[in-house]
């Protein structure tokens, strides 16, 4: 007994001096995990970052100095040719309406299809929902083809039509989206609504859109964005310089002989704008939207 008795107190001690040593590992593992996220936000930025630098510098700086210093001085010869050379409003004006008729059509159609399939109950709801939902499965270069040869047969080739007409009737993402929010919406409301004798579009111009604002501004920027950016089938469906967008038009300055980076770049950064003031407005609702449309009641 005298033993144990001499002996307990010498193990406390012990046991306080190891108590640190968890809170010096994980005080290096945030260490490093902060290391990790500013070398994966440096990768992320450096591009943008190169592309403004580049944007300001004649072609000459651009190939003969490093990418990653500075203009000095910057100039806006670049900005002033693309404008004034190549006709870069009429590509903002064709890309800026093109995009508002899609965004419009799309998200009118998606909210409409989003409604049905979370609050209206017609026989195989859920399995036409899910089939819906597979065709995002189905890669966007296997049905240019079809596509193509469809609109080539309705002789709407090299028309406004034909660059957002295969778009603007709805997309799976954009329906699964609203789908998932107007879900999170008790039923008691749209019950409550309909036992004062609502009609459904009744309930959903006046009870789901404004409860819902947050996913629709989401909805709205991703289909805008899509529209703004859109690429390859603009450049299928589009021969004529006065209907082509800004994305073709900023292809166009690139030759089989020479590439003119400085405008190319200029052009780019023209195109980006935009998109990156939109976020920054807009950036709380699509946060709020993406939160709230994994719960389901």
């Amino acid at each position: 007994m005298a033993t144990t008795a001499s002996q307990a107190p010498a193990t406390l001690p012990v046991a306080a001096a190891e108590k640190p040593a968890p809170r010096i590992g994980t005080g290096i593992r945030m260490t490093l995990f902060y290391v990790v996220l500013l070398i994966i936000a440096i990768v992320f930025i450096a591009p943008y970052l190169l592309s403004i630098f580049a944007a300001f510098k004649p072609l000459s700086a651009i190939l003969s100095q490093s990418p990653v210093r500075p203009p000095s001085p910057p100039t806006l010869d670049n900005f002033k040719a693309i404008f004034s050379q190549y006709g870069f409003w009429r590509y903002l004006g064709n890309t800026l309406m093109v995009t508002v008729i899609l965004t419009a059509g799309q998200v009118t159609f998606s909210l409409m299809g989003a409604y049905a399939f979370a609050r209206m109950q017609f026989p195989g709801r859920n399995a036409l929902f899910w089939v819906y939902l597979a065709t995002l499965m189905v890669p966007n270069v296997v049905t240019m083809v079809p596509l193509y040869v469809l609109f080539s047969h309705s002789g709407l080739l090299n028309t406004y039509w034909a660059i957002f007409l295969p778009y603007v009737l709805g997309t799976p993402y954009a329906v699964f989206l609203m789908r998932q929010y107007f879900m999170t919406i008790p039923k008691e409301v749209m019950e409550a609504a309909r036992l004062d004798g609502c009609s459904e579009s009744y309930i959903l111009r006046r009870i789901v859109v404004p409860i819902s604002r947050p996913i629709i501004i989401t909805a709205t920027l991703l289909a805008f964005v899509f529209g703004w950016n859109n690429f390859l089938w603009p450049l299928i469906v589009t021969n004529s310089n006065s209907l082509q967008v800004l994305t073709v038009g900023i292809a166009n300055l690139q030759s089989n002989f020479t590439v003119q980076w400085n405008l190319v770049l200029a052009g780019s950064l023209v195109a980006l704008v935009p998109m990156v003031v939109l976020f920054a407005i807009f950036q709380k609702h699509i946060v709020n939207s993406i939160s709230l449309t994994g719960i389901n009641r």
